[in-house]
């Protein structure tokens, strides 16, 4: 038990004061794996591949996946913003073209870093077929979390009115001098 805990445990709000160590641990293990264990398999596979074809073709085949990447993420990225409008024209909202767009900002990105692990992140992300799985099954994870509302149902319900009698209200007409 830490000093943060046992002075949280004896506060009334508890699960408030302990939520930071949730994200925390989150956010450090994001870290661990950007700063540490992804820069581990990078240089494992720059040797490997280093060692079967050559260091000079392994640097040019670096940066031939940084150009494709640029490539890619250009046509694929002007292709979705074409969605987006057509969807929004529609009176659709570019939910998913949002989405797309976010992930080939990433695949480009990621072949953009000099590695092949990342490379083939950044494949997974820009090639549709795996995007549009990945797309799908996040928004089926995580839109129910956001929508809690049936279609219509704003339209249906009267709108809900704070009513407070606190004897200030005046009820009458107005009329405006001069008009």
């Amino acid at each position: 038990m830490t000093f943060f805990d046992s002075k949280a445990k004896r506060w009334r709000f508890q699960s408030a004061a302990l939520c930071w160590r949730r994200k925390g641990s989150i956010m450090a293990l994001l870290a661990l794996f950007i700063f540490i264990v992804l820069p581990v398999i990078e240089i494992y596979l720059f040797i490997e591949i280093g060692a079967a074809i050559g260091a000079g073709w392994t640097i040019a085949l670096i940066f031939i996946t940084a150009a494709l990447g640029l490539t890619a993420m250009r046509r694929q990225g002007l292709a979705v913003l074409e969605e987006a409008q057509a969807a929004q024209s529609a009176g659709r909202p570019p939910l998913a073209a949002v989405a797309h767009g976010v992930l080939i900002l990433l695949g480009g990105g990621l072949l953009l870093v000099p590695g092949f692990f990342t490379d083939a992140l950044g494949l997974f992300f820009l090639w549709q077929l795996t995007r549009n799985l990945f797309v799908g099954a996040v928004l089926q994870a995580l839109l129910p979390r956001f929508i809690s509302m049936r279609p219509n149902e704003a339209r249906t319900r009267p709108p809900q009115t704070k009513r407070t009698d606190d004897g200030k209200t005046i009820e009458g007409d107005f009329r405006i001098d001069g008009e």
